[in-house]
């Protein structure tokens, strides 16, 4: 990113001096809280709170997101860090107050479109507890720990420093010494920041299960479950989904990775020849490299987005034009990709760190497909509880994209190219099935069987446990295995607990998705655009049917999507 375009992210980040205290919001607050309400003065009323929280949540989100990009800036920090201890408590118990005051509110029936937020909230208000207030700041702030930590970490490699998705790169070179050599360099970097990730961790464990206590919840999955309103599915299906990755889909990653060994002649799959996200090559081809910089990165996408859709390649430009992007990698970036959104402007924001792979690529369409759903929610939705949607469907809208842009690529890669890269996305959902419900089975022990004094050993044995079922066909013979026993050190398991099976269910659903579109393209794009505008406003289920897609994740689903993988990997 050039210096004239990171100031213009900078602007676009910024947050005035008043918005950053709570006395700005505070009289506002006051205002709805002593104004009178009856059923018939609820929208109106609604409508002002609307634009009031608006304007906190587009704070919060400049202030976080600032402080990502600037991990090595202790004055970012620091005003981030303020913002959280002495303006977020206020706003919750205000917050708080709002809502007991509608649900007192006699004779109000909430209208269709808001009725589930309605619901939401009732329960939300229920789960309130002043004491998880205070807590909460606590919580935080250790998550910002670990931001500032992973944010600052770099690798050394042959003289080089390099940031973690620079030496990531070098994981799909075809020489197998050099993916040796970068993996032992990360491994290195990895170890020398594990013990204050241990540290970090052990802090969190503590403060989230007093957060359950506080709630009166008997574990903090109990409370998380409330808290991301999971009512369509249950802890004993999240473990059917375990056991039925383990059956049914291991075998088939185990068949593919070890297929792609035998053709390069390898004895073995060490770690450094398995990559979840870009299986290696069989011909033992260089990986693709489809741009250099991050603006060539942005060109080929606009492309790819003008041929799929008018519309949607009208929002990425709007993108584009108002600095809505921050692509390259660099040091002092959080080295995690991810979409932000400003309620009041309805704009998201995309941070990544590409560095010129074909999986920058896919991972930009990802993020973007979160993009877009920002945008058509926040068109189609006025209220800001309705955009979005619940996070069992969030990740579709993101993981189809992957799909939708794979027919409109003719400008990136050649014909031979272009079939590479939709067989490492096909592979990749395959791949990817194992580490989901690796990550997932972790959590569930860790906050529904595991001992609140959990130690940092156990938490090391636990996930080699794991590890050892669902990746079996990575030898790990004479290696140092600290490196393998701290896998969990990422980034979910540390800032958003339990938000990891959405994932996996998405990923079935966008295969879904596409599978509908291989006989009727243009329906399947319409079905999606139709179902990024519905918001919150309908459940999960419903969300998913407007997507043209079931809401399942159970054995036979994935046991039929598995089949319909292998055939179009096959064709």
């Amino acid at each position: 990113m050039t210096v004239h375009n990171l100031r213009a992210v900078e602007a676009k980040l910024a947050v005035p001096a008043p918005a950053t205290r709570w006395e700005t919001y505070a009289p506002r607050y006051q205002v709805l809280l002593d104004a009178p309400l009856n059923a018939g003065t609820v929208p109106a009323w609604l409508g002002e709170w609307n634009t009031l929280s608006s304007e906190l949540a587009a704070a919060a989100a400049r202030l976080s997101t600032h402080a990502d990009l600037h991990t090595d800036r202790p004055e970012v920090q620091e005003r981030f860090q303020a913002f959280v201890a002495q303006v977020m408590p206020e706003a919750k118990r205000a917050e708080q107050a709002l809502k007991e005051k509608l649900l007192a509110v006699p004779d109000y029936v909430p209208a269709a479109d808001f009725a589930l937020a309605f619901r939401r909230m009732r329960d939300a208000a229920a789960l309130f507890r002043e004491a998880n207030v205070t807590l909460g700041v606590t919580h935080e702030q250790q998550k910002n720990r670990h931001s500032v930590i992973s944010g600052n970490q770099s690798v050394s490699l042959n003289g080089e420093t390099l940031t973690i998705p620079q030496a990531r790169q070098r994981l799909d070179s075809p020489d197998r010494a050099a993916r040796e050599a970068a993996w032992h360099a990360l491994t290195r970097s990895a170890l020398n920041v594990a013990g204050d990730l241990d540290e970090v961790m052990l802090d969190l464990i503590a403060t989230r299960w007093q957060l359950a206590r506080n709630a009166d919840q008997p574990t903090f999955r109990d409370y998380q479950w409330r808290v991301l309103d999971r009512v369509d599915y249950t802890p004993e299906d999240c473990v059917a989904f375990h056991e039925a990755v383990r059956d049914e889909v291991v075998p088939l990653t185990a068949a593919l990775v070890q297929g792609v060994a035998r053709e390069l002649g390898l004895d073995h799959v060490r770690p450094w020849d398995y990559n979840r996200s870009n299986l290696l090559d069989p011909q033992g081809r260089a990986p693709l490299v489809p741009f250099q910089t991050g603006a060539e990165l942005e060109a080929l996408a606009q492309q790819a987005f003008d041929r799929l859709d008018s519309g949607l390649g009208a929002r990425f430009r709007q993108m584009r034009d108002g600095s809505l992007l921050d692509l390259e990698s660099r040091p002092g970036k959080m080295t995690h990709a991810y979409c932000q959104y400003f309620p009041t402007t309805n704009e998201p924001f995309v941070l990544m760190n590409v560095v010129g792979t074909a999986e920058d690529l896919r991972v930009l369409f990802h993020e973007v497909g979160h993009a877009f759903h920002g945008f058509y929610s926040g068109d189609a939705q006025a209220l800001v509880w309705n955009r979005w949607s619940p996070i069992e469907f969030v990740e579709i809208p993101s993981m189809a994209m992957e799909f939708l842009t794979l027919d409109h690529l003719g400008h990136v890669f050649t014909p031979d190219e272009l079939a590479r890269y939709r067989q490492k996305q096909l592979e990749g959902v395959i791949a990817f099935l194992p580490w989901a419900a690796q990550m997932d089975a972790f959590q569930h022990w860790l906050y529904a069987e595991a001992p609140e004094t959990v130690t940092v050993d156990q938490l090391d044995a636990k996930w080699l446990e794991l590890d050892r079922t669902f990746h079996p066909f990575v030898n790990w013979d004479g290696l140092d295995e600290r490196a393998r026993a701290k896998g969990w050190q990422y980034y979910h398991v540390f800032q958003v607990p339990f938000y990891y099976i959405e994932y996996a269910m998405c990923y079935l659903a966008a295969v879904g998705v596409w599978r509908g579109a291989q006989t009727d393209p243009q329906g399947a794009l319409d079905r999606y655009t139709t179902s990024l505008r519905l918001g919150s406003t309908v459940s999960v289920p419903d969300l998913y049917r407007a997507a043209g897609v079931e809401f399942r994740f159970d054995r036979a689903h994935i046991r039929g999507l598995m089949a319909f993988l292998q055939t179009q990997l096959h064709s």
